[in-house]
């Protein structure tokens, strides 16, 4: 399969409203990104379909301080012809008059074409470890 220009705006536009709706805690919206059998693990859990991943995702999102921002960074589209997904780094930045670095992730998201738009079909979260700049396991969320 070729993209076209229209769908990658599409597919990154899908990857940055994810985070955008974890800023704003909308776990509604945010499971509506995904397929009905979709899947997400990490260090803060593992959940499929979409039951599942809005109860994890509120769980998660309720350990953040209030107002963490989850910012989409470098995000790039790989696709080999049958699987298009999706590289990017997640930072999480806390609120205050001084912002405060939270976190960082590796985010690997599968991406599907469905009869109603792009949807992410799994999402693999690994904490990054910005003192040694190596991955970690999986993280959550």
């Amino acid at each position: 399969m070729t993209l076209t220009a229209e769908d990658s705006i599409a597919i990154l536009q899908l990857v940055a409203r994810a985070d955008t709706l974890a800023t704003a805690r909308d776990a509604d919206t945010y499971v509506g990104l995904f397929t009905a059998d979709a899947s997400m693990s990490g260090a803060m859990g593992a959940a499929t379909g979409r039951e599942q991943l809005g109860q994890t995702v509120e769980r998660v999102w309720a350990g953040e301080p209030v107002g963490t921002l989850h910012l989409t960074l470098n995000a790039v589209i790989d696709h080999d012809g049958t699987d298009i997904v999706v590289n990017s780094v997640m930072l999480m930045v806390g609120p205050g008059a001084v912002p405060t670095v939270l976190g960082a992730a590796d985010v690997r998201q599968r991406i599907v074409n469905t009869a109603v738009g792009w949807r992410i079909a799994e999402r693999t979260i690994s904490e990054h470890d910005l003192r040694s700049g190596q991955d970690t396991k999986p993280s959550g969320g």
